[in-house]
């Protein structure tokens, strides 16, 4: 049965849920558990019993809360970047979008074409220095995902087996499990750091114990230290009940991960044949990095080695693999010497000849431009450009980046305006490494640069397109570009933002009777009434719509796609132009419909 995302990702909100809830509980366990270990230690200090007034046990607590919530805070504030700050907290280099080592070429296509099957913005990849098979999907949304895969990966496995665990990290995007993956780590460094000040108090004791046998009065040492003792014990308790709600929620969504890569590869055998060679590999799936523990949930497989199976983060291997081959003989193919990248042997699906196809419908020289810094600035110059405007945008073009520039554009521009907007719409996904490899003051300027090329009365592609790269492009600099809190707007509370984006899609429905028609479906697929007159069109107003709709619950997400749906297909005649809106609409709200899923 095929996957609904948009239900994952609520199932995956839904999880957060808990995990929060669970949380608050660790912390008021942790704070009845201090406040009961600092009565006893001033026992032991006063030699009797010792009853602490309330307001010392308020002191207490609101200390707890700080230690704990300053902790959570210094590890949010290391991953405000979102997926690049995980990838580079394990050593891992960002890949060239156009790397020419073969083995990087061979991953750089992968997830490209995976990305574009996806219908989501192409991710940086990083590399890691780890002879284990695994990768990693992190960021807190589609427009800051990175996509890290080990050296042992990379050398390891055949073309279909690297595709299999790329879309097995695709799907943990189009889950929803990246964000709840991100809050998990902030969260447990929170109720951790209780056992590394624990081991502090520990340390002054032992040495305040030294001073003080010389005067034969150790007991304040004594009660320092059965403090410390007794805060690395709860640290840690608190640790063990947080490490085993995180290794039952990840193994949970790593099933769903599986499944779901099937349903967005077809092509069971790859990824079965990937967790195949973990199985046979000298190093597994281990990563040897300091700071894999704390992120062991997002990998493809288990990273570390676990002596009790209740912490592990994944399934058994063997489950896994025979979820997926049932037929499987429970051998594992031995190590193998680094792959040598070929035409693959297995039968080509009906899914990766649409992906084939969908590549071989843009020009080898787009693609490859696509993959450099300034050419890709130049596809998005020539994706806004508009024949009663030429002049003025060229100048604007020339003023910007000179005749470098210019040239570039002028080599490239044909070329982009005779794609079909579907294929447009997949060179603009295929050019965000590239512009994300942009200084923030560089891409301030091109940003403004777009923004005058596309005017004050875009039409709604041009203001689609630009939207997207602000947005996705935008996410590599500004933290406010990633971390959003799901509102808790009703369907009903939105419609000041979505009527007016419904009306813009409805304007290019073609004349008149088409753009009504198209206006009615999506009121019908609303349940609005009929006669609801249809808001001039205002970019400006779009604008300001962008970022509650982005914000919206899943569920309502769904019914957001929904009318835009009903909208679009109102004359029932689907046109390359009308498939090329749908995607870039999908893409800029962030709406998981992967193209290979049926959502038509």
């Amino acid at each position: 049965m095929a996957s609904n995302f948009f239900q994952q990702q609520d199932l995956a909100r839904r999880n957060t849920r808990v995990l929060i809830t669970l949380f608050a509980l660790a912390v008021l366990a942790l704070i009845i558990l201090t406040n009961l270990l600092v009565m006893l230690s001033f026992s032991l200090f006063q030699g009797g019993p010792v009853q602490l007034p309330w307001e010392v046990i308020s002191s207490i607590s609101l200390v707890v809360l700080a230690v704990v919530g300053l902790a959570i805070m210094a590890k949010w504030q290391q991953l405000k970047l979102g997926g690049r700050s995980v990838a580079e907290a394990l050593g891992g280099v960002r890949l060239k979008p156009d790397a020419q080592d073969p083995l990087q070429r061979r991953l750089l296509n992968v997830v490209e074409e995976m990305a574009l099957a996806a219908n989501l913005p192409v991710p940086p990849v990083y590399l890691l220095a780890e002879r284990g098979i695994n990768a990693f999907a992190a960021g807190y949304s589609p427009a800051d995902a990175v996509i890290g895969v080990t050296q042992g990966a990379l050398e390891q496995l055949s073309r279909d087996e690297l595709q299999g665990v790329i879309a097995h990290e695709f799907s943990h995007i189009l889950n929803g499990d990246m964000r709840m993956n991100i809050r998990l780590i902030a969260v447990l460094n929170g109720i951790l750091f209780i056992g590394h000040l624990g081991y502090y108090l520990l340390r002054a004791g032992r040495g305040a114990s030294y001073a003080r046998s010389r005067r034969n009065n150790n007991d304040g040492a004594g009660a320092i230290m059965l403090l410390g003792l007794g805060l690395v014990v709860i640290g840690y308790l608190g640790s063990f009940f947080g490490n085993l709600i995180k290794a039952a929620v990840s193994r949970q969504r790593e099933y769903l991960a599986d499944a779901s890569a099937v349903q967005f590869s077809r092509n069971p055998s790859g990824i079965a044949g990937a967790l195949k060679r973990i199985g046979g590999h000298q190093y597994g799936a281990k990563v040897q990095h300091a700071n894999a523990d704390e992120v062991s949930h997002l990998f493809f497989g288990e990273a570390l080695s676990r002596w009790v199976a209740i912490f592990a983060t994944h399934p058994p291997l063997e489950k896994r693999i025979r979820r997926l081959d049932p037929s499987w003989n429970g051998r594992y193919p031995s190590s193998q010497q680094p792959v040598k990248p070929t035409v693959s042997q297995t039968p080509e699906q009906p899914q990766e000849r649409q992906r084939r196809a969908m590549l071989a419908a843009i020009p080898l020289l787009l693609s490859q431009s696509s993959h450099q810094t300034r050419p890709a600035q130049a596809i998005a110059c020539a994706l806004l450009l508009r024949t009663e405007q030429l002049a003025n945008q060229l100048a604007q073009i020339k003023a910007y980046g000179g005749s470098q520039l210019l040239a570039e554009v002028d080599q490239l521009s044909d070329a982009v305006q005779r794609l079909a907007l579907p294929q447009q719409v997949q060179l603009l996904q295929m050019s965000v490494p590239a512009l994300k490899q942009l200084s923030e003051s560089e891409f301030r300027a091109f940003d403004k640069l777009l923004r005058q090329l596309a005017g004050n009365t875009p039409d709604l592609s041009q203001w689609l397109s630009l939207s997207l790269l602000e947005h996705v492009v935008a996410s590599e600099f500004d933290s406010k570009e990633l971390v959003r809190q799901y509102n808790r707007q009703s369907l009903a509370d939105l419609l000041p933002a979505l009527l007016p984006l419904l009306s813009a899609v409805a304007s290019a429905a073609g004349d008149s009777n088409k753009q009504q028609q198209a206006w009615q479906a999506a009121l019908n697929a609303l349940q609005l009434p009929a006669d609801t007159t249809a808001p001039p069109v205002d970019f400006s107003r779009l604008d300001q719509a962008l970022r509650p709709l982005l914000s919206a619950a899943p569920a309502i997400k769904q019914q957001v796609w929904q009318s835009i749906l009903a909208a679009v297909s109102a004359d029932q005649a689907a046109t390359a132009a009308e498939q090329g809106l749908l995607n870039l609409l999908a893409l800029l709200l962030e709406l998981p419909v992967p193209l290979t899923a049926d959502f038509h």
